[in-house]
């Protein structure tokens, strides 16, 4: 569409147009008015007038030939006074007209394409979706959560991954993802580590790991600022390190590369609720449920947290984990590796090293019962945690009178009317005592009657319940690490 007229009909038409204000055809006398008053040289008598003279029908409006006789002068009257100062109007207005559709246009075609974008990037979406390739808040906790990762901490990595909080995160996301948190072992193992320690508020400063620690360092050749534990030192790069600050929450390890000395966490730093997210994730680790994790389950455990981990990072991970070189990871190593503290090599008292042992067993115990409840097994979970009673009476020199187990009951015995001595079938330690040690609820797990009468000679009744929530656990750690499946197929098969 043009702006300016060419032609003398282009001419005439604009100026119709311009004053044919209700696009009728015709133009009245209230027409005329709106546009020849606002020029100088008219007044309502001359508009009036010149409707009597070119109404040729008499009808009070002006028809285009009318109106095309009247605009042109074809009577011989000159036009100047009027019909350039009307068709500058009439090219302005149209111009005005032009650009106000064009705008128009922009923004439809703007729209359009807005639409179409916003269509191809759902229909790429959707594609990732079925391969796999872009994932739901959802699903995304939930995979980290299959690989052993803590709810927190799953949803702490989607925080980060999904930037434009779209509620969604694609392969770009999760690459940015891996690249920034989780692209070393050592990443990868402070990111599993953030799901078993206390939150920072809960941890204290006993004097007896002040007193470890400050010994420690004085052996080293620190010097101490002032008191407490305010040494200092310096890293690789010569940056000046407060060892307070790094040591403050107990969790971090100061590697050689970087300090001459290395402390660590210990399992009994970790509360009940990291504890239970610490076997969470071995379970989770532990695919087939056979009690340990092979190297083809850590190389899957891997794969997921980062696509790019090689052969050879997984077998580094391995030959740092599996310290026995059996080529298993089993629950010990697996505590020692993320809690920072080799169980099996580390010298400690007796009654420490019961009660960390007796926390990991109970929280074990208590995940395979809660999963035989579920898979409706607990009374072939009972029957196959029992059968090692006999040989822990014998280890601890308890009297086995009774034998008979007790489905979901919290009263006597169905065999021997009686409970003295028995096995809680929630947690597997031994009780001596109207309720579990562990407070376990029994008429969910039921229990094994051992003894409905106390003996009287050298009966563990005679020791207190903090005894038996050390030593009395009934099976062992490597047998509850087993899933239901296994524990009940190894039970069938002795």
């Amino acid at each position: 569409m043009q702006a300016t007229p060419q032609t003398e009909g282009e001419e005439v038409k604009l100026i119709f147009e311009l004053l044919d204000a209700d696009h009728s055809g015709k133009i009245d006398v209230d027409e005329l008015k709106r546009v020849l008053l606002s020029l100088s040289s008219w007044d309502e008598k001359q508009v009036e007038a010149l409707i009597d003279q070119f109404d040729k029908n008499k009808d009070g409006e002006l028809s285009i030939v009318e109106f095309w006789s009247w605009v042109n002068g074809h009577d011989g009257r000159s036009t100047e006074n009027y019909r350039p100062a009307l068709l500058d109007m009439a090219v302005a207005e149209n111009k005005r007209k032009i650009s106000e559709t064009e705008e128009r246009l922009a923004a439809f075609r703007d729209r359009k394409a807005a639409e179409d974008a916003k269509a191809a990037a759902e229909a790429q979406r959707q594609l990732e979706r079925e391969q796999g390739l872009r994932l739901s808040r959802d699903a995304f906790v939930k995979e980290k959560m299959e690989a052993g990762f803590s709810k927190k901490v799953a949803e702490e990595l989607y925080s980060k991954c999904d930037q434009d909080r779209d509620g969604e995160v694609n392969h770009q996301d999760i690459g940015r993802l891996v690249s920034d948190t989780l692209a070393t072992l050592d990443q990868v193992k402070a990111t599993y580590q953030k799901g078993i320690q206390r939150e920072a508020e809960e941890v204290s400063w006993s004097e007896d790991w002040k007193a470890e620690v400050s010994k420690l360092l004085k052996k080293r050749g620190f010097k101490e600022e002032e008191e407490g534990l305010k040494y200092h030192t310096t890293n690789a790069s010569g940056e000046e390190i407060a060892i307070r600050e790094i040591l403050k929450d107990k969790t971090a390890t100061l590697e050689s590369k970087y300090f001459p000395i290395s402390l660590h966490l210990e399992v009994a730093d970790c509360d009940d609720k990291g504890l239970g997210q610490l076997v969470d994730t071995f379970l989770a680790w532990d695919k087939d449920g056979d009690g340990t994790v092979s190297a083809d389950e850590l190389k899957d455990v891997l794969q997921h947290v980062n696509p790019k981990f090689t052969e050879v990072t997984l077998a580094k991970m391995m030959g740092e984990i599996d310290v026995n070189g059996d080529g298993v990871i089993d629950i010990q190593e697996f505590v020692s590796w993320l809690s920072g503290e080799n169980l099996k090599k580390k010298k400690m008292k007796k009654k420490a090293k019961e009660e960390q042992d007796a926390k990991i067993c109970f929280t074990l115990h208590r995940k395979r019962s809660d999963e035989a409840k579920d898979q409706k097994k607990l009374d072939a979970f009972m029957s196959a945690m029992s059968s090692d009673v006999k040989d822990f009476c014998i280890a601890k020199k308890l009297e086995l009178s009774c034998g008979t187990v007790n489905a979901g009951s919290n009263a006597n015995c169905s065999a021997c009317g009686a409970r003295h001595s028995w096995v809680c079938h929630g947690c597997g330690f031994v009780s001596f005592f109207k309720n579990c040690v562990n407070d376990c609820d029994t008429s969910s797990y039921g229990w094994f009657c051992i003894s409905g009468k106390c003996p009287k000679k050298k009966c563990g009744c005679k020791k207190k319940p903090d005894f038996w929530q050390r030593s009395g656990f009934t099976s062992s750690m490597e047998k509850v690490s087993l899933d239901v499946e296994h524990l009940s197929n190894a039970r069938s098969s002795s």
